[in-house]
């Protein structure tokens, strides 16, 4: 009796959890140049550093997008989850977090230094502090961090609960999940 009960919730509850989890076998790299994806992409940065009153001029846009796509490509990650990390981390800005978290993507020092010895990563001429304004290397390490992390467990959702760390790294991770199935809808992907 007790191993049918087992068989049963198993058969019944794992359905039910699957159903809620969001698909995670689309996030390899994709090309998404298009001019479309672009312009929403600039407006998306725009929006959300407006509203910290900071400027983005078209220069920093197009070279945060080239950023992106590149890092997207190196770690074989898709660039709207990138972009999703980005805009629950820190809305496209340049800050240090309440535990030493730096720059766009939130990474930690001592984060920064296993992933550089890990990937073989320039370690940053000024010091480690230049993650906090060199959007290009913050996304680097931060975006080789989730993929070392991904390579870890080989679950998504896994990767950015650690990616987060904190108490509330489930309901985290669930948020960046919800913005990248959210920012695919919108851009019909």
């Amino acid at each position: 009796m007790k191993k049918i009960t087992i068989l049963i919730l198993v058969l019944v509850v794992v359905p039910v959890f699957l159903s809620t989890v969001p698909p995670e076998d689309n996030i390899s790299f994709r090309e998404i140049n298009s001019i479309a994806v672009k312009e929403w992409f600039k407006e998306l940065v725009r929006s959300r550093r407006a509203s910290y009153k900071l400027k983005s001029d078209e220069e920093f846009l197009e070279d945060l997008w080239k950023t992106i796509n590149n890092v997207a490509k190196e770690t074989n990650f898709d660039p709207l989850l990138i972009i999703s990390v980005i805009d629950v981390e820190s809305d496209f800005r340049n800050v240090v977090g309440l535990y030493g978290e730096l720059g766009m993507m939130q990474i930690k020092k001592e984060t920064a230094e296993m992933v550089a010895n890990l990937y073989g990563l320039e370690i940053p001429e000024s010091g480690w502090t230049e993650l906090v304004w060199n959007y290009r290397l913050n996304i680097k390490y931060g975006t080789h961090y989730l993929k070392y992390l991904f390579d870890k467990f080989n679950n998504l959702r896994l990767a950015l609960e650690y990616y987060n760390g904190g108490n509330s790294r489930k309901s985290y991770a669930r948020r960046i999940l919800e913005t990248y199935e959210e920012f695919k809808k919108e851009l019909g992907i």
